[in-house]
């Protein structure tokens, strides 16, 4: 029997995660930005063979998800499917009242922790949102969102005279040291801003260990990850394609049953 070829996409606001299964083989991508592929076509994506079958979860732009999906049925004559959240599935119940209401990328990030981890588990997504879910046994518990690091960035560059070039600015000084306080306007808002989403993260493990009585794996996850890790006061995996082994696992498990 022969074995499909699959593209599976992780559609951000802005950048797009991709991963391959050909002939049961995982293979994961750099991300790229979701507008120069619709600029520069498929071909873009770089993978050796067109897909069989393309998978998709979003929380973009639904006119250029509309977009790109139209591209892939011009160009690959597949139509894609899209994947989104569950009441229940592969051994996941979401913790939302109203099931839809949970992101499509919150959903698989979990979906891709229970797939690798058996112990209760802390899932923080960074991205234009920060998000924080825990499971315990299966059981999504709930989760907490506030604006990601850019996302404070850009608020206080669209609100604040002669801040407009903040949210393009360099985290990394070229040492690659962060100092802890910034010598101009600049430099404080790129370092306040990292040090407060840091503190929101460190404070609800903190307070989730305590309350539920366990110690939680914390898996890290997301495009502004990188930056928040060193200064986490707790151990912690991270997995930058953590959506998309996600998704690979929700297919497999319900292509199965």
């Amino acid at each position: 029997m022969q074995k499909m070829n699959k593209l599976f996409l992780d559609i951000g606001n802005s950048f797009i995660k991709y991963s391959t299964v050909i002939n049961g083989e995982y293979t994961v991508y750099d991300s790229i930005l979701l507008d120069d592929l619709l600029f520069n076509g498929l071909d873009f994506f770089g993978i050796p063979n067109f897909p069989d079958i393309v998978y998709f979860s979003t929380v973009a732009n639904p006119d250029k998800v509309d977009a790109l999906k139209l591209l892939i049925q011009n160009e690959w004559q597949v139509i894609p499917i899209q994947l989104t959240a569950q009441k229940s599935c592969c051994g996941l119940t979401s913790g939302y009242e109203n099931f839809n209401q949970l992101g499509d990328d919150r959903w698989f990030a979990m979906q891709g922790a229970i797939g690798i981890y058996n112990v209760p588990t802390v899932v923080v997504d960074a991205g234009t949102a920060l998000t924080v879910d825990a499971i315990v046994d299966g059981q999504h518990l709930g989760g907490l969102i506030v604006p990601g690091m850019n996302t404070m960035r850009q608020s206080l560059a669209t609100n604040t005279a002669d801040l407009f070039d903040v949210c393009r600015s360099d985290m990394r000084p070229d040492n690659n040291e962060m100092l802890l306080l910034g010598t101009d306007t600049s430099s404080a808002i790129l370092g306040g801003t990292l040090y407060m989403a840091a503190a929101f993260i460190n404070q609800v493990i903190y307070d989730l260990n305590n309350q539920v009585g366990i110690q939680f794996k914390v898996i890290m996850t997301g495009g502004e990850s990188e930056q928040l890790c060193r200064l986490l006061d707790f151990e912690y995996d991270y997995i930058p394609d953590l959506v998309l082994q996600g998704m690979v696992n929700v297919e497999e498990s319900v292509k199965n049953s």
